[in-house]
């Protein structure tokens, strides 16, 4: 294992408790409910894809899959709600997000795009993880600009944006 996976195992193993600080301290939020509602749906969606990957740090939870990459779905899921809302509120011009206004999709694709593509392009960059291409059957045969990542996984993104920021809206009071 090299140096640089090492750090980032390091990193997978605080950014959730990191994240729950910082917002605590500068923006007075507690974002545990969120947390644990993330994590929720990452074990999910690693379980049920999981032989989809070849991950490569040491700590696992299930076969390869690292309790980093876990951490990372919690962080990511919390800040997709957290900018998915800001940007709800910004636009329309509301104090919080109306309970039912099915408009908070769109915020949550955006947010999903702003916040997901990025960590997934560092993540597979820095070789976290290796794609198995022999199942996945990409064959859009395009890359996404700037990232250079398949357009599968943008595509793949939006979907589980429409369904995972609800389930951690719902969830996150019950885990606080």
């Amino acid at each position: 294992m090299n140096k640089t996976l090492i750090v980032l195992e390091i990193i997978g193993w605080i950014q959730a408790p990191l994240l729950w600080w910082l917002f605590k301290r500068y923006a007075r939020r507690n974002v545990l409910g969120e947390l644990i509602a993330g994590g929720i749906f990452g074990v999910f969606f690693e379980v049920a894809t999981e032989a989809m990957w070849d991950y490569h740090f040491m700590i696992t939870f299930y076969r390869d899959t690292p309790v980093g990459v876990l951490t990372g779905w919690m962080v990511m899921f919390t800040l997709v709600v957290f900018i998915s809302e800001k940007l709800y509120c910004r636009f329309l011009k509301k104090d919080r997000v109306v309970p039912g206004d099915r408009r908070i999709f769109i915020f949550d694709l955006i947010a999903g795009s702003i916040v997901a593509l990025p960590m997934e392009t560092i993540g597979y960059k820095l070789g976290v993880w290796t794609y198995r291409t022999d199942l996945l059957k990409w064959d859009w045969n395009t890359l996404i600009p700037f990232f250079n990542m398949p357009y599968e996984v943008m595509s793949g993104y939006c979907l589980v944006m429409l369904i995972a920021p609800t389930f951690v809206r719902y969830w996150q009071r019950s885990f606080e």
